[in-house]
């Protein structure tokens, strides 16, 4: 857990910036505006912070509460906050590994994904691929399934994006369209020609919670755990502060913005003075990407690099990450801590960790030997994947002045992951300085 004092902020009543949910886009807010001069208190409803991008320690392992401890671009936006709070990284060593049957493959930059196929055929298809996404786009109205099956008609490759879908969208490529997924592919392509990788925090996730909440004290900021924020409060279509619950006590402070990192649904449910039953509706008929996470303990180094790998080789699992090939101090000396990733294909979570479970015995021949699970994690409902499918988020702006939403269902549009929060923050950050100088 994170200690910090939990209780009733200040006397003042006011804040330049209120933030709700300290989440990893709230967090980041909060620590970009307070090193601003803004004055900034983040409530957040639970007793810890960080939400799906912390660690709680199990058994000496470092086990996260959802994003699995890798960032997707080291010379992105969220890496380059990272620098600009000295919170310490790695790079990897390889951008992505694939194992395909008994032979893996892999490449060091998204330049070289052309190593990671087995056959010519799959190259030249990949081929194909690349220059459709490179050229000026048309509108390709169908699913990137449908593109690949019907364009380009090659099972090897289908597979490699089948389970690159899976593992960065948590989505099944029937869900995702053609055009969304080339913008992705084009972004990665062009991070690749830089010599982009992933990176690993140091201390995981926590380690870079941990920073962000030292950012802030250190800028007279206030974190306030058990602290439910009820009402976002609207006066005449501006925002008017907060209505937050601590313990018995309801309270009411003002400020000149809300920053939500609430997710969608919770923000337009929380606004008052304004209807928004027509918005809220359409958001709850919307499913939220879903995934599941198994924890592996590791008496060896299974994977033999610190990027991520690829599954074509397994029904379920798509893709796992070794965290400790950077950090060894995420598990107990001598031992690594691996982590997977799978789409919820089914409502039978039990079975598709079961399904999961067998396929890294199918993965890994030696797993019996070398492996225990330690954990699984479900993510669903209200603690998806992300709170919205990609190319589906909603602006950061909202429609009452001075109210922004952060967060995964926030991303501006081809960023994916951690690097789209950071974008979406920083869109955030950016219009609020700017309304000051104004």
């Amino acid at each position: 857990m994170h200690e910090m004092s939990i209780g009733m902020p200040d006397k003042r009543d006011s804040y330049d910036v209120i933030v709700a949910g300290a989440g990893i886009g709230g967090l980041l807010s909060a620590a970009m505006l307070s090193k601003r001069g803004f004055s900034v208190i983040v409530f957040e409803r639970l007793s810890f912070i960080g939400g799906r991008f912390t660690s709680f320690n199990f058994q000496g392992y470092e086990i996260p509460s959802g994003a699995v401890h890798m960032i997707p671009n080291s010379r992105g936006l969220f890496t380059k906050t990272l620098r600009e709070f000295g919170i310490d990284y790695k790079k990897t060593d390889v951008w992505v590994e694939c194992i395909w049957g008994n032979h893996r493959r892999s490449c060091r930059h998204a330049a070289g994904i052309f190593n990671t196929l087995e056959s010519t055929s799959a190259r030249w298809a990949l081929a194909k691929v690349i220059f459709e996404v490179m050229r000026p786009q048309k509108n390709v109205e169908t699913s990137f399934e449908g593109y690949l099956k019907s364009e380009i008609g090659n099972d090897e490759l289908y597979r490699f994006f089948e389970v690159l879908t899976n593992f960065s969208l948590s989505l099944s490529m029937e869900d995702i369209p053609a055009k969304t997924m080339f913008k992705i592919i084009r972004d990665m392509l062009l991070q690749g020609l830089m010599g982009d990788n992933r990176v690993i925090p140091i201390g995981g996730c926590k380690g870079v919670i941990k920073g962000l909440k030292e950012v802030i004290s250190a800028h007279n900021g206030k974190i306030v755990t058990n602290a439910e924020v009820r009402k976002i409060l609207v006066h005449e279509g501006k925002v008017d502060g907060v209505a937050v619950k601590m313990g018995r006590e309801c309270r009411e402070l003002k400020s000149r913005y809300v920053v939500s990192n609430l997710g969608p649904i919770k923000t337009y449910d929380k606004m008052d003075e304004v209807d928004y039953s027509g918005v809220l509706s359409k958001l709850r008929g919307k499913k939220p990407p879903a995934g599941i996470t198994i924890s592996v303990a590791a008496s060896k180094d299974m994977l033999g690099h610190s990027g991520i790998t690829l599954t074509p080789i397994s029904e379920h699992v798509c893709g796992i990450v070794q965290p400790t090939a950077i950090d060894p101090s995420l598990a107990p000396e001598g031992k690594h801590l691996l982590l997977t990733h799978q789409i919820l294909k089914s409502r039978n979570i039990k079975n598709e960790i079961e399904l999961g479970i067998a396929d890294l015995h199918r993965i890994f021949p030696d797993f019996d030997e070398h492996c225990e699970i330690l954990c699984t994690h479900s993510f669903h409902s209200d603690w998806p994947v992300n709170y919205l499918t990609q190319g589906e988020d909603l602006p950061n702006r909202t429609q009452i002045e001075n109210l922004f939403m952060v967060g995964d269902g926030n991303k501006p549009p081809a960023h994916i992951m951690t690097e789209g929060i950071a974008h979406g923050v920083k869109q955030v950050v950016d219009a609020i300085c700017a309304s000051r100088i104004r």
